[in-house]
């Protein structure tokens, strides 16, 4: 059955036992516009949701017709998971909607994906230009060829890898490291890289979400030569709006309820640093304003998110580039889906 077929088939009332899996924003979408009988999620001690059953997975008849709303870190998993328990009339979310010919809006990753891409074709062009291997170049396509057609095949070669991203086999660490954790979240991004480089100088862990330290801090204990700023990383001293409701997709929002301080990492850090990752819910770019001298004068490895938004995976390359033009650029990507795409500049010349 094609997908033109399926949203058809769901979309009549007459169809039974139609569901939805996943409790989130995009259920909510799908069910505001089409009836259903209820939602499937294993990870809820609702039983209810907007007036319809939340039913395990297991609960759930084999003849159901079920729509996947799974859209982040794992869309192809939840489809795998929907046939090993039998359920053959099953469709993603990206697939559904592209069938509802508007009724269904997509996910906004990729509906500002063929914004921006329409608007820049040439910077695109641009990009894959410059990556430094095959692999790269097959990164960029696949993902952009995802964010642009919302077809999940893109994504059939990539699977959920969050221990590997930031360290990657064409670059390696020296001794005396000083590494900058730029959204360092739970720790778990210090932990690998201390792993990776057991001989490291210092680490400055920045991490503005109370919690998250709070929990970074109890990960990391007992290791050395640690600075943790309870800060973000942006181009000044100021005060943020964030959105940390939304997993993966959180980003920096005027709608976001939480605040948190930002500082510039040029003001706050002095001493020469040697690599530096960031991920930082799509204020990427404001961070590398304030780090201008760190990159010009040290030429630190980056690793650098360019997923929040579609235009990032042109205007980080471009700004970066445009400080230092001796940075190799590889691409990388750790999920199912749009979110952890990371760039990665590695310099070519050791500064002196």
């Amino acid at each position: 059955m094609d997908a033109d077929e399926f949203f058809t088939r769901f979309a009549s009332s007459s169809t039974p036992d139609r569901y939805l899996f996943g409790v989130n924003e995009f259920s909510v979408r799908v069910a505001n516009e089409i009836g259903v009988d209820g939602f499937i999620d294993d990870y809820t001690s609702e039983k209810n949701f907007m007036e319809k059953p939340v039913l395990r997975l297991g609960e759930v008849p084999k003849s159901a017709w079920v729509v996947s709303c799974i859209t982040n870190a794992r869309p192809k998993t939840a489809m795998q998971r929907l046939g090993a328990h039998g359920i053959e009339k099953c469709l993603d979310y990206f697939a559904f909607s592209r069938a509802s010919q508007g009724r269904i809006r997509p996910i906004p990753a990729i509906e500002d994906a063929g914004i921006d891409y329409r608007l820049n074709p040439e910077k695109y062009t641009w990009v894959r230009s410059i990556l430094a291997d095959d692999e790269s170049r097959k990164v960029f396509d696949d993902v952009l060829s995802f964010r642009l057609l919302g077809n999940l095949d893109s994504m059939k070669r990539f699977d959920y890898a969050a221990e590997r991203q930031y360290f990657e086999d064409f670059f390696s660490f020296a001794g005396e490291e000083v590494f900058v954790d730029g959204g360092g979240y739970d720790g778990f991004t210090s932990l690998e890289f201390v792993k990776r480089s057991p001989h490291y100088s210092k680490i400055h862990f920045f991490e503005p979400v109370e919690s998250a330290m709070l929990a970074a801090k109890d990960k990391l204990k007992g290791l050395d030569s640690i600075v943790y700023h309870s800060v973000g990383l942006y181009d000044r001293k100021t005060t943020l709006s964030f959105d940390a409701s939304a997993g993966s997709a959180s980003r920096i929002s005027d709608e976001g309820t939480l605040k948190i301080d930002v500082v510039k990492l040029d003001d706050v850090v002095k001493d020469r640093v040697t690599f530096i990752k960031l991920d930082l819910e799509g204020v990427e770019v404001q961070a590398l304003q304030g780090m201008q001298r760190h990159i010009v004068e040290d030429a630190p490895k980056l690793a650098v998110a360019v997923y929040h938004h579609p235009s990032d995976f042109w205007r980080i390359p471009q700004y970066i580039l445009g400080l230092r033009s001796d940075y190799a650029v590889y691409l990388r990507h750790y999920t199912e889906s749009w979110t952890e795409t990371v760039a990665y500049f590695i310099p070519k010349t050791i500064p002196v």
